[in-house]
């Protein structure tokens, strides 16, 4: 009887056992599984995986956990979970029956790496996450890691390793491609086969007299991806990756024509950084080409789409380098001084490091010296700057001055009553686009909204980091999908929509605070986020109409007559 007993109790037991074994594991799957959808649902299910008393398992929690929290912006929240991951590893025994989690596990510790830029760091953990998967005989591990490996030798400019490591990675696909369904085989091995064509395109570009070669291989490479591949957002990087091609072969008239397939396919996919880049593109080789109509008007559509902005990018830096050249030859001495300035002043505005970067720039473009051309500029205005001003001495009407300044005033000041008025009625609260109720039917653009408001009521809005990236981060997406959705539902760039919060916010706190209207602009720009106080006033004049100045003026006014 008592042995009955016995053998029942051991065997519940290793039933027990083998069910908690299994549970977990089914976890750890879901992990993978969960973690492209939602970081949500990814914790959820490592929770249940952190409920194991095995070092193994807890060692894989840990630095699941971290890369999750990584994603999401949460890096200091994860750093105290490094050392409890080494501390795990060491105890963990290299044996068959880990090299499943071994794998995994560093290979999530390289993915965290890259996700905070440390690709040399990532790089290692990529091939010990190998070494495991290799052991284990785990082919399809294998050659995702190997696929990384090859990602973070593009990053750090190791093409040649890079080209070795994508070509094997393809060798494998093809010899196991009974491992994958159809879709995902051809999903991975056309984005393999668009890095590899990347690859060769990089190794030309670096040295075009010296790696000729590559330039072919880069051709056929890409000619075959266009055969095969559906996805636009491929074929859209692929056209753009022939038309540089073509560009750095000075074959400029065959670069336009796949920068504009390219530019078709972005706009389809409404993907705002690649067409403003590729439009710029295409304004060089006109230029090139000698059209300089064409290059002139997608120069000019770079500036009006940019001078708004508060970000300064490349492109659009250049671009009135290009204009005031084209208008130099068209004779437009006027034009070609205000592009020029606009040049100088942009670049100005920029680290030194990017100043070098762009003065490297300038000087293979124009075969000049930026920092000489810029002193030449410097005396010219200044000679010119005189003999205006003596011109308007003389010509300039005191009466017609005075005019001016009485209707001037006359308009501020409705402007600034107008102001008041919409603020004592809390009209701009009640007008803020962002607090209206939107339909929508798209359940991930529906959450990106309902965030973002969340954002919004605890005024985040009011942090110098508060930019397209901080808030995609935030709400666990992409720059790019944030933009198209502040777009589709607010109308208006993220730009437009974060200004106006700051806007709003300070002319309520500076109506209802009389502390704070003794504040200097550059402390009042801090105080909602903007990193200078020149920004800020601008951005208040052209929301408002009055300067913050005035504004404050006008309420010190309202109190001393009450």
């Amino acid at each position: 009887m008592w042995k009955r007993i016995i053998v029942f109790i051991f065997f519940a037991v290793s039933v027990f056992l083998f069910s908690q074994q299994k549970s977990t594991q089914f976890y750890k799957d879901k992990f993978f599984i969960y973690q492209k959808i939602g970081v949500d649902s990814a914790l959820i299910y490592l929770n249940h995986v952190f409920s194991s008393e095995k070092d193994i398992d807890q060692a894989f929690a840990l630095t699941a956990k971290r890369y999750l929290l990584t994603l999401t912006g949460k890096e200091k929240e994860s750093k105290e979970y490094l050392p409890k991951i080494n501390l795990y590893l060491q105890k963990i025994p290299e044996a068959k029956e880990n090299y499943t989690d071994l794998s995994h596990i560093y290979n999530i510790l390289g993915n965290t790496d890259m996700a905070n830029q440390l690709p040399n760091e990532a790089l290692k953990k990529f091939i010990k996450a190998d070494f495991f998967a290799q052991k284990n005989n785990d082919i399809r591990q294998h050659i995702k890691i190997k696929g990384n490996i090859a990602f973070v030798k593009l990053n750090v400019k190791q093409t040649d390793e890079a080209i070795q490591e994508t070509k094997e990675v393809l060798q494998l696909l093809k010899e196991n491609k009974n491992l994958y369904e159809k879709e995902n085989f051809e999903i991975i091995y056309n984005n393999l086969f668009s890095n590899l064509g990347h690859l060769y395109s990089d190794k030309f570009i670096a040295d075009p007299d010296k790696n000729k070669k590559y330039a072919d291989s880069a051709s056929n490479t890409l000619f075959r991806l266009l055969e095969v591949a559906k996805d636009e957002k491929l074929l859209a990087g692929t056209y753009l990756m022939l038309g540089t091609l073509n560009n750095k072969k000075q074959n400029y008239g065959g670069a336009t024509r796949y920068y504009l397939k390219s530019l078709d396919l972005y706009k389809s996919l409404n993907f705002k950084d690649e067409i403003f880049n590729l439009k710029y593109n295409i304004g060089v080789n006109y230029y090139e080409q000698g059209d300089y109509k064409k290059s002139k008007s997608n120069f000019l559509e770079i500036s009006r789409s940019m001078e708004k902005e508060d970000v300064t990018n490349i492109d659009y830096i250049f671009a009135q380098d290009y204009l005031s050249k084209i208008y130099l030859k068209e004779g437009k001495t006027d034009s070609v001084e205000f592009y020029s300035n606009q040049f100088v002043n942009l670049y100005k505005r920029n680290s030194e490091a990017e100043k070098k970067s762009i003065a490297d720039l300038y000087k293979q473009i124009n075969s000049k010296n930026l920092n000489d051309e810029i002193s030449k500029s410097s005396s010219i205005q200044t000679n010119q700057l005189v003999l205006i001003i003596a011109l308007l001495v003389v010509l300039v009407s005191i009466t017609i001055y005075l005019l001016y300044q009485v209707r001037k005033k006359k308009h501020t000041e409705q402007k600034l009553n107008d102001l008041l008025l919409q603020v004592k009625n809390k009209a701009l609260n009640e007008e803020n686009p962002s607090k209206t109720t939107y339909t929508i039917s798209n359940e991930k653009e529906a959450e990106i909204m309902n965030n973002l408001l969340e954002l919004e009521e605890k005024k985040l809005y009011l942090k110098q980091e508060y930019n397209q990236a901080y808030v995609a981060k935030k709400l666990n997406t992409n720059t790019t999908y944030l933009s198209q959705t502040i777009n589709k539902y607010m109308k208006k760039s993220f730009s437009e929509y974060t200004n106006e919060l700051r806007i709003n916010y300070i002319l309520k706190e500076l109506s209802e605070n009389k502390k704070i209207r003794g504040y200097t602009t550059q402390a009042l720009a801090d105080l909602v986020g903007y990193k200078n106080g020149i920004s800020f006033a601008r951005t208040f004049k052209e929301k408002t109409g009055v300067t913050p100045f005035q504004y404050i003026e006008k309420l010190n006014a309202e109190k001393v007559s009450e």
